[in-house]
């Protein structure tokens, strides 16, 4: 079984602090950018650095559109994370990275795939080479939409656009194996995704499966997925691969 990396906006890397537009946010507002990074570690305190930031930045579409994030992975309060997803986009209609985040919680959350898709189209067209959000759509092409050929078209689109994410590569790669079956370019795939983040836990854990599955390179694969779990020893589809 190999494992997607959840499309979940936690996995989006944060914002720089220049808009899509070039405007340039105050360095006030930076503190809360790097909120993200130290989500699970202590909630409480993010949780107040968001509210104070929005006192001081009530319209700001990536501010509002992070606290959302924040409140679909971590307090899983839905139903306010949707109102703060739609202010968002009421302050910045075209805010590429707040209508991704708002798709991928539209698939994942409400299973409204076509308002998801509506959405994914939006923030592709506002931002054509958000390789975040191309590789997202992608995998809501291959997963749910089962349109292999365009959500290949939108892999590769992905990988261009952000040739050193690790995340994209990683779908892409599990998308060769599993769909296309051409082993060659899913390996080449997964080791450009593991050199550009050698310590992404589904991507080693997927290349561990591919060389036990595929290769049937059994000692390769014990070494990636020893890999796998020191990198992340909570991840439990990759712990249920190595144990069969």
């Amino acid at each position: 079984m190999s494992s997607h990396e959840p499309d979940s906006p936690s996995s989006l890397p944060p914002e720089s602090a220049a808009e899509p537009n070039g405007d340039t946010q105050p360095a006030s507002q930076q503190s809360w950018l790097r909120a993200e990074r130290t989500w699970r570690s202590d909630p409480d305190k993010v949780e107040q650095i968001y509210v104070s930031a929005l006192e001081q930045f009530p319209d700001s579409a990536p501010l509002l559109s992070a606290y959302a994030n924040f409140l679909t992975e971590i307090r899983k309060d839905h139903d306010q994370a949707e109102q703060f997803y739609q202010r968002a986009l009421k302050a910045n209609p075209r805010h590429a990275i707040s209508m991704g985040k708002y798709a991928v919680f539209l698939k994942n959350i409400r299973r409204d795939y076509d308002r998801a898709e509506h959405f994914y189209r939006a923030a592709i067209k506002a931002n054509p080479k958000h390789g975040t959000n191309l590789g997202n759509y992608a995998v809501f092409l291959d997963d749910i939409r089962k349109d292999y050929d365009q959500a290949e078209q939108f892999y590769q689109r992905a990988v261009k656009a952000s040739p050193r994410y690790a995340t994209s590569m990683g779908k892409y790669a599990v998308f060769l194996e599993d769909i296309r079956k051409d082993y060659d370019w899913a390996e080449a795939f997964y080791r450009r995704a593991i050199r550009a983040e050698p310590r992404h836990a589904t991507n080693l854990g997927n290349y561990a499966r591919f060389l036990k599955k595929v290769r049937k390179d059994y000692d390769r694969a014990e070494e990636f997925y020893q890999r796998a779990i020191e990198a992340d020893p909570g991840h439990t589809i990759n712990l249920g691969n190595y144990a069969k």
